[in-house]
């Protein structure tokens, strides 16, 4: 049975499919990082503020992979761990220039020689010995405009500007 042809399946059965594919996209394809944030302990009414009030955590934290949104699959709130934003800030900064400092010398900036590939680009015109595969592609056909063949070039459009062609040429079929 093919997922996408719901004609083989009976009703309440495509529905489910669909509900099943819907569901599927809410789930990442490998657990994520947790997002913990640690609050502050409220001290202001608490008789020895010294010891900490939070209770302990028994739990280990596993440890996941880096975030990175190549590999994983994440459903798509906002919410995607900070492992894979902190360990891409030197790549983000690199496209956007920012790792090299402002100079107004030579060195600051890398243009190739005159002889470098970027500015002498050679063809490898080895295809049908040198010869066009095309012969018709340049050819210029003459093109004859419709106002030379036209009768009526002085009746019609004559201005410049505010031509009203459509009255003109009601003019024209009056006499």
């Amino acid at each position: 049975m093919n997922i996408y042809n719901y004609v083989d399946q009976p009703s309440s059965q495509k529905f489910e499919t669909m509900n099943n594919r819907a569901y599927s996209r809410n789930i990442p394809s490998q657990p994520l990082q947790p997002y913990l944030e640690a609050r502050p302990v409220l001290t202001k009414y608490s008789i020895m503020p010294v010891v900490d009030p939070r209770a302990t955590i028994h739990t280990p934290l596993q440890q996941q992979a880096t975030y990175d949104p190549d590999r994983i699959f994440n459903h798509g709130n906002d919410t995607a761990p900070w492992s894979g934003y902190a360990s891409n800030v030197n790549k983000e900064s690199e496209l956007r220039n920012q790792i090299y400092a402002l100079q107004s010398c030579p060195q600051a900036f890398y243009v190739p020689s005159s002889t470098s590939n970027l500015y002498n680009v050679s063809w490898n015109n080895s295809i049908n010995n040198g010869q066009q595969p095309f012969p018709g592609l340049f050819t210029e056909e003459p093109v004859q405009t419709y106002r030379k063949n036209n009768e009526h070039t002085n009746d019609i459009g004559y201005a410049l500007f505010n031509n009203t062609t459509r009255q003109q040429l009601k003019n024209l079929t009056k006499m």
